[in-house]
């Protein structure tokens, strides 16, 4: 046995290497220097370290780690400044959690306050940077799972853990308060964890699953739902090859986390499951936390409910009301692929008539062109509305955005407008930012951290664009030459929020005016381009519908010189 004299800070760096982490995405803080100097000293001996990403605000940090987890399904790891830090972007982390996006954060706090012989931390440690209970207490709300390391003998075994634990379904984020006295000292360390050679995929029993392909080809009139299958992105071959084998119609959650299905396929039906749940006998949820709202009003009886999921408890959710009569825990993405041959070698079986689905593929193609076709004669005839008409703005990124693009979703009531008039094949990617507004441009900032090469574009609207760390983002993108195009859907306010005045009270005062005047509005308006102008970038303010793919190809031009870019269109509604 080989021992090692090691501080904190290399320690970490070590557990992470074995782990496979690339990145530390960090917002700095007073307990960081021993792994700046860890990772100075390797940088320069050339021995591996993950790559450091410096960010200049909490949230664009876990934002950030959020998005780069999206693209590759890699664990990410987040470094902040104690309780401080961690509140900050406390919404980011609760938006981690509840999409089950897996993120190893770490921060730290004092523990001898300069008493004692240990290294002095300073006096702020005691003057503000502490409370009672420190970090764990109340960042343990918005995680997985939060410890604190109680001696520095197990800074790598809890290290080790939290990363396991992160990545094991239902993943999430999971927190380690490491004090700084521990990450400061050096110690004899006899091993180092490291994780399983072999760590399967959780996958149900053989003969559950053939049980639901029959359900599946017996049925009538059998439907998927899913939410957020995608994210494993082999999930989405499998779906497809199922959806054309059984000829099985696909919606989409109103909110779809990610591209589960391709909007091109004759199979895509929409985002609406109202049409289907009356006539469904057979209804497949795949990773779907709210296949239909209300939850009471679902299918008709003796319709069979079967749910594939990480998490088909919902366990997060204070309520789920969902009805399930076959339930598979495990990855949607391993389960579906084992569905889909279980599928292909019973449709092998002669006994297995094809009649019923050359039916329905019939008029699946049918029902899914009427639903193209009418989406695009609606925009088409906004075209020249003044002021622009939202469903124009969402069609004309089909013909401006390459469809390779990374498209990031931060809308309130224009996410169902871009959803149904963007067209999303199997190489787009697509994120919804979740959990609390000011996500979207970390977000957008993650994916281009993990692919360079493509275009990354941030959609957001005026309002949820206020709450992101504009400064940060676009500092960071300048820094790192990180360039993205940011689109601004402008209805000069808070649509979501003058919409429930109008549900609630529809002939009271603040339909008339008074809830613009009070809450909702956002005038006069900003000159948004500035902000980015400000990093070395473009942007444009577009008032005509004329003036909008003009404007996106020549944002899209900027950032493929390597610049950031912005677009803010001015809406209708």
């Amino acid at each position: 046995m080989v021992e090692r004299r090691m501080d904190g800070g290399e320690m970490f760096i070590e557990i992470l290497n074995r782990h496979g982490v690339e990145y530390i995405i960090g917002s700095p803080g007073s307990e960081w220097p021993p792994l700046w100097e860890a990772l100075s000293r390797r940088r320069a001996k050339g021995e591996p370290a993950p790559t450091y990403v410096n960010c200049r605000h909490e949230g664009l940090a876990v934002g950030v780690a959020a998005g780069y987890h999206c693209a590759t399904g890699k664990l990410p790891t987040v470094t902040l400044h104690t309780t401080s830090g961690g509140l900050n972007c406390a919404t980011n982390l609760r938006g981690a959690l509840h999409n089950s996006t897996p993120m190893l954060v770490v921060a730290g706090e004092s523990i001898s306050y300069g008493d004692g012989g240990a290294p002095d931390p300073g006096a702020q440690w005691l003057a503000g940077l502490s409370e009672i209970g420190g970090p764990t207490r109340l960042l343990d709300p918005v995680m997985k799972w939060a410890i604190t390391v109680r001696t520095a003998y197990n800074l790598a075994d809890t290290f080790h853990r939290a990363c396991q634990i992160a990545m094991r379904p239902p993943k999430g984020p999971v927190f380690v308060n490491a004090p700084l006295e521990f990450m400061l000292e050096q110690i004899t360390v006899e091993r180092i964890p490291h994780p399983p050679e072999l760590a399967a995929a959780p996958q149900a029993d053989v003969a559950a699953l053939e049980q639901v392909a029959r359900l599946l080809i017996e049925a009538r009139a059998p439907v998927i739902f899913t939410e957020s299958v995608g994210k494993e992105p082999q999930a989405v071959d499998a779906l497809v090859e199922l959806a054309e084998m059984l000829a099985l119609p696909v919606v989409e959650a109103a909110a779809p986390a990610c591209t589960n299905f391709p909007t091109d396929h004759p199979s895509h039906q929409g985002y609406s499951p109202r049409p289907f749940l009356e006539k469904a006998d057979v209804i497949l949820l795949l990773e779907s936390a709210t296949p239909w709202h209300p939850p009471a009003k679902g299918p008709g009886p003796g319709c069979k409910v079967i749910s594939i999921g990480q998490d088909p408890d919902r366990v997060l959710r204070p309520y789920s009301g969902y009805p399930c009569d076959v339930q598979i825990h495990g990855s949607g993405a391993t389960n579906l692929q084992v569905l889909t041959q279980i599928v292909r070698d019973l449709k092998g079986d002669r006994s297995i008539r094809s009649v019923q689905f050359e039916e329905r593929t019939a008029r699946l193609h049918d029902d899914h062109q009427r639903l193209r076709d009418a989406a695009r004669e609606e925009a088409l005839t906004a075209k020249d509305a003044t002021p622009i008409d939202p469903r124009w703005l969402c069609h004309a990124f089909n013909e401006a955005i390459p469809a390779d693009a990374v498209v990031v979703n931060e809308l309130v009531v224009h996410r169902p407008v871009l959803d149904r008039y963007l067209e999303r094949s199997r190489t787009t990617r697509y994120m919804r930012s979740f959990g609390g507004l000011g996500q979207g441009l970390p977000n957008a900032l993650g994916m281009k951290l993990a692919m360079p090469d493509r275009l990354v574009v941030a959609v957001v609207g005026d309002g949820s664009f206020h709450y992101n760390p504009v400064v940060a983002c676009f500092g960071l993108c300048q820094e790192r030459g990180m360039p993205i195009l940011t689109v601004i859907f402008n209805n000069h306010g808070y649509g979501s929020m003058q919409g429930g005045i109008d549900k609630h009270y529809p002939a009271g005062y603040g339909a008339r005016g008074g809830g613009r005047e009070l809450a909702t509005a956002i005038t006069p308006r900003p000159a948004y381009p500035k902000l980015v102008e400000a990093f070395g970038g473009w942007g444009q303010a577009v008032d005509h519908p004329s003036e909008i793919i003009p404007a996106l190809k020549r944002g899209i031009q900027v950032v493929q010189e390597g610049h950031p870019a912005l677009v803010d269109v001015s809406l209708a509604w």
